[in-house]
């Protein structure tokens, strides 16, 4: 039986043109990398230049921007230094490994006792370098002495972190997972066609549409699903390897009582094309054809940057509205990309590229823009699993003042699990335990 992640990554290549496949790999990059992308094109590209005066002045324009707002608006801005939120001072001032970024996340969503820390440690360090688990839960559960429900849950959190995904056990629960960020009702589709990917022996489009019993158009609309979703978790993750080296993507000033979003894009600014050369070598029949892809090649390039840094401006200012009481009092509120997937009439997976390893600078602080989603509510969370946390709250509470069901539903949670206080009730009724009034 073929392996499903090789099947499927060698149809996804065949899928994408030069362009697509350029236009996300520019959108999923942040200014420090396009840099390095575009010395490589000066190297092998003889009608680019850079113009270095330009980026001289474009730097000295940041900065004078910068100073113009804070001249302009210092009576009115005077923000309170006590209301910056904890997730701003986690933020990488040293170099920072995917583990330990995950673990900082999950302890901002949930609080994690030490078994459950123990837990996530287990498995963040047990990721490939593609994102996936490579330890299994039952193992996990076995040498920890742990429930394999609350592996599971605290693993299904971790999938739902920056990058997404990472934790999870295959290709297939990934695609799954971005479905159900994407378009939830067709993920029953989704399955029926990576099930009939995993049961084709060789590379056949049309044998895999037979397999699937899928229509004509269902089976199309399947594949552009696909072609859209990342391959696997760490695609998109470029590590921070130096603290020096972190460069924000956006600045965001206050203007008054306005959030405003600042765009690092001198980099476009600087790529010029040599037409003087341009047009020597088109005269030239032996460099015509040399000439003209070279061309080509640099147009679609600034053209992608061009996508790329409007995507990001579009995400980032639906953030700043979205987010506006955690700039002002360091609350941060619910959001998901599919929220801003939807408002922009976007894929999940073009949100998800346009905020990966990106930064924004913020009264000075870097701030990580994956840090403005809160994943909410863990799927299918087992039920015997919250059971098990309402008996040991109130097995460990304060006799004379024993939790009640509203107690027992904010500290659940807090741990990420929201419930109903009607919810709560039917759960403790059928475990058979007194209500807070009958257990003092």
């Amino acid at each position: 039986m073929i392996d499903l992640r090789q099947t499927l990554e060698t149809n996804l290549g065949l899928i994408l043109t030069p362009r697509i496949d350029l236009s996300l790999k520019i959108l999923a990059m942040n200014t420090i990398e396009i840099e390095e992308q575009l010395k490589e094109i000066v190297e092998t590209n003889p009608l680019v230049k850079i113009d270095d005066g330009t980026l001289v002045k474009k730097q000295a324009l940041i900065k004078d921007r910068t100073k113009e707002i804070d001249d302009a608006f210092k009576e009115r801005f005077t923000p309170d230094e006590n209301s910056t939120s904890d997730i701003i001072e986690a933020t990488a001032r040293s170099s920072e490994s995917l583990e330990m970024s995950l673990l900082r996340q999950l302890k901002f969503e949930i609080d994690l006792d030490k078994k459950s820390e123990e837990i996530a440690k287990q498995i963040v360090f047990n990721l490939n370098e593609k994102g996936y688990l490579v330890t299994e839960t039952q193992t996990i559960s076995k040498n920890l002495g742990v429930p394999i429900e609350l592996v599971e849950y605290i693993r299904k959190r971790i999938t739902l972190l920056e990058p997404l995904g990472c934790g999870c056990l295959n290709y297939k629960e990934f695609v799954i997972l971005q479905a159900k960020e994407d378009d939830e009702s067709f993920i029953p589709t989704l399955e029926k066609l990576l099930k009939a990917i995993d049961e084709t022996n060789k590379l056949d489009i049309e044998k895999i549409k037979l397999f699937s019993n899928l229509d004509e158009q269902t089976f199309k609309r399947a594949m552009e699903k696909l072609k859209n979703y990342s391959l696997y978790p760490l695609e998109n993750y470029y590590p921070i390897e130096n603290e020096n080296y972190i460069q924000p993507d956006v600045y965001v000033k206050y203007i008054g009582n306005n959030l405003v979003a600042i765009l690092e894009d001198r980099y476009a600014n600087n790529i010029l094309i040599d037409e003087k050369m341009l047009e020597d070598y088109l005269n030239d029949d032996s460099t015509k054809d040399f000439i003209q892809e070279k061309y080509r090649q640099i147009k679609e390039f600034m053209l992608a940057i061009t996508n790329r840094n409007k995507t990001l401006l579009k995400t980032v200012n639906i953030i700043l509205d979205k987010q506006k009481r955690f700039f002002k009092e360091g609350i941060l509120m619910p959001l998901t990309r599919k929220e801003i997937a939807e408002e922009l009439g976007f894929n999940v997976s073009t949100i998800t590229r346009t905020v990966a390893n990106k930064y924004l600078d913020f009264e000075g602080k870097l701030i990580p823009l994956s840090a403005f989603f809160s994943s909410g509510l863990s799927e299918n969370v087992s039920k015997e699993y919250v059971k098990s946390l309402i008996k040991e709250m109130i097995e460990k509470e304060d006799k004379a003042n024993p939790l009640s069901d509203d107690q027992i539903r904010e500290i659940l949670k807090s741990k990420g699990i929201k419930l109903t206080r009607r919810t709560v009730t039917k759960y403790r009724k059928e475990m058979k335990i007194p209500s807070s009034r009958e257990r003092k």
